[in-house]
């Protein structure tokens, strides 16, 4: 008998790179102002496939721009209409109506 193989520095490789490739996908959503809205849109899908396969997800603040019912991206005042209504934050998606509600957080400044 042989013994099985062990894929560990294999896996341990592609998830480095599935990591750097978030990393510089997620960099060019959160400039999406200055790009073409297709190409955010390609980002923003290939940043939910890649969470998929290889379980490596985007930071809260990336994932908040990333509409999980047509996989585009939202661009507030674009593709996307932000309100905030009764002390929580409402994000519309234009292409296909979906709400994304989360609570705002008002502890990140300093009261001196």
């Amino acid at each position: 008998m042989t013994k099985p193989r062990r894929h560990g520095s294999r896996d341990s490789k592609r998830k480095r790179r599935a990591s750097r490739a978030v990393d510089e996908l997620s960099s060019l959503l959160k400039d999406s102002d200055a790009i073409d809205p297709r190409l955010a849109d390609a980002a923003a899908r290939d940043i939910l496939r890649i969470g998929k396969r290889h379980g490596e997800r985007p930071d809260s603040g990336t994932s908040r721009l990333i509409c999980r019912g047509c996989e585009s991206a939202l661009i507030p005042g674009r593709t996307a209409r932000t309100r905030i209504t009764g002390g929580m934050l409402v994000i519309t998606c234009e292409n296909c109506g979906r709400i994304k509600r989360s609570g705002l957080d008002f502890s990140g400044g300093d009261s001196d």
